[in-house]
């Protein structure tokens, strides 16, 4: 029987839709997929629009779209009906020179709307992703790119390549707790971005020659090398190297996405079986033939690498909202606790380093990992977040007396606690975070700061926690003194800076919470020196966007009339230039004015607060069972202001941040 076909159709077929976007040149040869997922705004003079495609701007190539006419019309303007998100983008505004944060590509979660038209966006859930949007600096194109490079000699010479290779083996390897080697000069692509990373370490007129050259090579070799089907362990030390440390030319407004480059090295691990290492290094300790032992040195440098990628994995993804894919696993242990060199060595200092950093980072992601689902949990949250407390201050032990006991690496074994207060500092903000959100939830008729599950606070139980670990961060890191250390400080890997700032936010949040003072930061400048001055480092970014905080505190201060200058006005030359200043508008009514302590008490001056007596009003308010906070009650959002972080955001310049090379300072 044969099949009818239906009678033909009035309406004619419809046309098959043609092709509106086209790969650009670079993704098209790697036939890769291409996507624009961010247009820049249009500047009010009409300048035209230059576009990227994101893997471009990741692997920091040149994309076609930039030459591309088509690319450079100005994105059509919207009107605010046409589109339910028009609203949400208003309530960010466009700074002066056009450059335009939009919260939504900073933060991958939902936003909580609050009573009102203010939009209100949950900064707190990535503080590390938030503080780096904080202090990016705007894109500045370079209009005309520097000259092309086959091999490293061509740019340096052998005295320079020689210099800059021993400096990044003695003053950045040791961060990444390697074993030492000597400083071979192959060309190949690690000894490249050695010299890259480095290369800020040269005199000025060689550096502004180099280093542009340098960063080309390096993008131009990276491309080959990141889908290399056989990649080697220099490779993926390689792209290990650029996700921690940013090249002093990268250009600041361009998202580097140092999270893909650690995720590619994992990957490339991976197929490499370096995951496996650590079974294959416990097999060749077991046999112990002395003719293996070409086998188990190279099995163990595997292994050390995999566990330093897995570090570096988690303090990338830490607090950014990301998952780790490497782990620490029990074997990785194993292999530590057979490690108890009878003498302490170089090579056994980095090597417990290695085990105990990996242990932290460990710690620090099973804490993270613990979630309040609902209000009535919050006791169990509570004992649950208090035991990795517990854990992370044994361990604390272990690595404390480190500076102390061992003549070798004592400043990168210094840094440990740093690097361990700022992830305890991470565990705390998460768990007010949770005791905040699931009760403003579950209970929006009640304070989520008064739940009193065992009898105290536990909001103020773990805010005051938090405060002292943010101090110990600054502490840590303002204990360097000698020149020599402060030269290794300026080495430490751009996360570092991040985590400091993290630190110093929550100090300066807090301060302007309380309306009062009483840190080692008062009077204090923030300021940077020596290879720090390129104002295109994170260290240099994270003291603008400390001293863009202090101005504001400093302002505050003066509106209010609470505390008098302390110090003499500056002489015009250490002042500066006015533009350099940062000044940043805060909407001082949201934050409702706490009872401060008796200024005019017998024998007390202006200003002066008794911290002992607050102490003491603190310790039997904060933690009695039916005691209430003095002023708490009037600001719901006390400790995890969102809409702060939204004003701080919307009022925080880029540009202005990062426009002179000169670190604002407050006085």
């Amino acid at each position: 029987m044969k099949r009818i076909s239906p009678p033909p159709s009035d309406n004619p077929a419809p046309k098959r839709r043609k092709a509106t976007s086209q790969a650009c040149a670079a993704c098209r040869r790697q036939k890769s997929r291409c996507e624009i997922l961010d247009v820049p705004v249009p500047n009010h003079d009409g300048a035209p629009v230059v576009i990227r495609c994101h893997r471009c701007k990741v692997v920091g190539i040149e994309c076609s779209f930039e030459t591309s006419n088509l690319a450079h019309f100005p994105p059509p303007q919207t009107p605010p009906a046409a589109s339910p998100g028009s609203s949400r983008e208003r309530t960010v505004p466009e700074t002066a020179s056009g450059h335009v944060l939009h919260l939504e590509d900073i933060i991958p979660t939902a936003t909580t709307p609050a009573s009102g038209s203010v939009l209100r966006v949950d900064w707190t859930a990535t503080p590390i992703l938030a503080i780096e949007e904080l202090v990016r600096c705007p894109r500045r194109d370079m209009h005309q790119q520097p000259p092309g490079a086959d091999r490293l000699s061509e740019i340096l010479n052998p005295q320079e390549i020689t210099s800059l290779l021993d400096i990044f083996e003695t003053r950045y390897a040791p961060w990444l707790c390697a074993q030492p080697r000597p400083a071979e000069n192959s060309n190949s692509f690690l000894d490249i971005v050695r010299c890259t990373i480095a290369s800020r370490h040269l005199p000025p007129a060689a550096r502004s020659a180099a280093t542009p050259r340098l960063q080309k090579l390096t993008n131009d070799l990276f491309v080959r090398e990141a889908f290399n089907p056989q990649p080697s362990l220099d490779s993926i030390t390689a792209l290990l190297i650029l996700s921690i440390w940013s090249p002093i030319c990268d250009n600041g407004g361009v998202a580097r996405d140092v999270r893909l480059l650690i995720a590619s090295a994992v990957s490339m691990a991976k197929n490499m079986n370096l995951h496996n290492a650590s079974m294959r290094v416990l097999s060749l300790r077991a046999d112990k033939s002395p003719h293996k032992n070409p086998e188990m040195f190279e099995s163990e440098r595997k292994w050390r690498l995999w566990m330093y990628l897995s570090i570096s994995e988690s303090m990338l993804c830490l607090g950014a909202g990301r998952t780790p894919v490497s782990h620490f696993s029990q074997l990785d242990q194993d292999i530590l606790n057979q490690s108890s060199p009878a003498h302490l060595t170089l090579s056994s200092v980095r090597d417990i380093r290695l085990g105990l950093t990996a242990r932290l980072y460990d710690m620090v992601q099973n804490a993270l990992k613990v979630h309040l689902k609902a209000a009535q949990d919050l006791g169990r949250f509570f004992d649950q977040i208090n035991e990795f407390l517990d854990s992370l201050e044994s361990l604390r032990r272990l690595f404390a007396p480190f500076p102390v006991i061992t003549q070798y690496d004592n400043f990168y074994s210094h840094m440990l606690l740093l690097e361990y207060s700022a992830c305890r500092l991470l565990v705390l903000h998460h768990a007010i975070r949770e005791t905040r959100t699931v009760h403003e939830r579950d209970m929006p008729a009640k304070q989520w700061f008064s739940a009193t599950p065992l009898t105290y606070r536990v909001a103020f139980s773990w805010g005051r926690l938090a405060l002292s670990t943010a101090e110990s961060v600054l502490t840590a890191f303002l204990a360097p003194s000698s020149e020599a250390e402060l030269i290794l400080l300026g080495t430490a890997p751009d996360t570092l800076y991040v985590k400091i700032t993290v630190a110093s936010t929550w100090l300066f949040v807090c301060n302007f919470l309380l309306s009062q003072l009483q840190l080692s930061v008062n009077g204090t400048g923030v300021g940077v020196g020596g290879g720090w001055r390129c104002r295109t480092t994170p260290a240099a970014r994270c003291a603008q966007g400390l001293g863009a905080q202090m101005n504001v505190w400093q302002g505050r201060k003066n509106k209010q009339g609470q505390v008098k200058q302390p110090h003499p006005p500056l002489e015009p030359q250490e002042r500066g230039d006015p533009s350099d200043m940062t000044v940043l508008d805060i909407p001082y009514a949201r934050f409702p004015s706490l009872p401060m302590a008796n200024t005019n008490s017998e024998g007390g001056e202006e200003g002066h607060v008794d911290v002992n007596s607050q102490q003491q009003q603190q310790s039997q308010q904060e933690f009695g069972a039916g005691g209430a906070r003095p002023g708490a009650d009037s600001n719901p959002d006390f400790f995890m202001d969102d809409a702060f972080w939204t004003s701080f955001l919307q009022n925080l310049d880029s540009d202005a941040l990062n426009a002179h090379g000169q670190i604002p300072t407050a006085t």
